[in-house]
C-alpha cells in the first residue's frame, strides 16, 4: 500500500511516541504495537520514514552464503518514495563485523535512502554522520569481518521488532514503530487530538490555577 506524498509528509511531522499514543486509540491499542525494543539506538541522524527494504547478513565466521549487493541495490530502486533498509545479523552474537561503513554508507546515500536499521554494528562513524539518513544500530564495531549479505526482501527480526518488505516505519531517538498503513488516516487526527489534551494537562499545571487538589481529582491522565 502506497501513502500519499501528504500523508507521508503529515507523518513525518510528529515524534515517534507521539505516533505510539495515537496508535493505542486504534484497534492496535497499546499490546498490537510494534517497536524496536531499546537495544538499539539511533547512531546518528534525525528522523525515517519509509518503506522497508530487508535483507540479512553474517560476519563472524566465513561462509559460501552470500548474495550480491547488487540485489539489495535493485530492491531499494524498485521502490517508490523513501526507502529504510533494514538488515538483521543472523550471527549468535551480532556485531561481529559491520555491514553499513564509509562505502556502503556512501552508495546507498546516492540511493537516497531515508534511515538504515540494523541489530548488528555500523563503523566509520564520522562519515555516517554525513550520509543525510538516520542510522540505527546496536553500536560501533571495528572490523568488516567476514561480513556478507546472505539474504534480500525477506521477513527480519531487529530488537524485537518484525520487519516485512513493504513495512512502514517511523524512527526518531526513540526507536523505531511500524506504522500500519490502513491506520494512518486516523493516525493523523488522533495525534492532533491527544497532544491537544497533554498541551492542556501541561499548561494547567504550570499555571497559577494547578492546585494539589484539582490534580487529584483527575480522572485519567491520557499520555
Amino acid at each position: 500500500m502506497r501513502l500519499p506524498a501528504t500523508d507521508l509528509a503529515a507523518l513525518a511531522r510528529w515524534d515517534t511516541p507521539a505516533l505510539s499514543n495515537a496508535l493505542r486509540r486504534t484497534d492496535a491499542g497499546a499490546d498490537g504495537q510494534a517497536y524496536t525494543d531499546g537495544s538499539i539506538h539511533r547512531v546518528t541522524g534525525g528522523s525515517l520514514l519509509g518503506t522497508a527494504v530487508t535483507a540479512t547478513m553474517r560476519a563472524r565466521e566465513p561462509g559460501d552464503d552470500a548474495v550480491p549487493v547488487a540485489d539489495l541495490h535493485r530492491a531499494i530502486l524498485a521502490v517508490q518514495g523513501p526507502v529504510v533498509v533494514v538488515v538483521q545479523d543472523l550471527d549468535e552474537v551480532p556485531g561481529a563485523g559491520a555491514f553499513l561503513g564509509e562505502v556502503n554508507g556512501t552508495l546507498l546515500s546516492a540511493l537516497g535512502i531515508a534511515g538504515f536499521v540494523t541489530n548488528g554494528r555500523v563503523r566509520d562513524e564520522p562519515d555516517l554522520r554525513d550520509m543525510g539518513y538516520a542510522v540505527h544500530a546496536a553500536g560501533l564495531c571495528v572490523a568488516r569481518a567476514h561480513m556478507r549479505l546472505t539474504a534480500v526482501g525477506v521477513p527480519v527480526r531487529i530488537a524485537g521488532l518484525d520487519v516485512a518488505p513493504g513495512d512502514l516505519l517511523h524512527g526518531d531517538g526513540h526507536g523505531v514503530l511500524r506504522i500500519p498503513p490502513e491506520a494512518v488516516g486516523d493516525l493523523l487526527g488522533l495525534a492532533e487530538r491527544i497532544r491537544a489534551e497533554e498541551q492542556e494537562i501541561v499548561t494547567w499545571a504550570r499555571s497559577a490555577d494547578f492546585t494539589r487538589e484539582g490534580l487529584l481529582a483527575l480522572r485519567r491522565v491520557r499520555h
